[in-house]
């Protein structure tokens, strides 16, 4: 197999984990809308946690949270922290849009700037790469001291 097809075996598990980490985080903070749209206003009383609990889009929500974290742990693995922290704020950017489909939600040029910016950000940050795979191949190559 040479180098290329080499290194897009290796990017499809990332790449697949960030689709899975924002689709899971959007859907995520939909559910937690949707659970307190039905259960009103919250507070710490035993009647407003059963009924948020009674909620099955709070489940949803809360099995997006896992799923989210096992994707988040595949990312960490495969990148550089300082790297995919500021990449996960695609989340804003995702949630938004969601909000605009599902809610109806207005998106005025002040949020679509804001995420202009954030995607413009991310891709300023994305140099990176290259210099943690070569830390990343050391650290994996290197053999335990015995």
């Amino acid at each position: 197999m040479n180098a290329p097809a080499r290194a897009r075996r290796r990017l499809w598990p990332v790449l697949l984990a960030w689709l899975a980490l924002l689709s899971l985080e959007t859907l995520c903070q939909i559910s937690l809308k949707f659970t307190g749209d039905a259960i009103g206003a919250f507070d710490l009383s035993r009647a407003s946690v059963l009924a948020a609990l009674s909620t099955p889009w709070l489940w949803v929500a809360i099995g997006c949270y896992l799923g989210a974290f096992l994707a988040w742990m595949t990312i960490l693995d495969k990148s550089a922290l300082s790297a995919a922290f500021p990449t996960s704020a695609l989340v804003f950017v995702s949630v938004m849009i969601a909000s605009a489909a599902v809610f109806g939600e207005p998106v005025h040029w002040e949020k679509a700037l804001g995420s202009a910016i954030i995607v413009a950000g991310i891709l300023l940050l994305g140099g990176e790469r290259a210099e943690h795979q070569a830390v990343h191949a050391s650290v994996q190559t290197q053999t335990p001291p015995e």
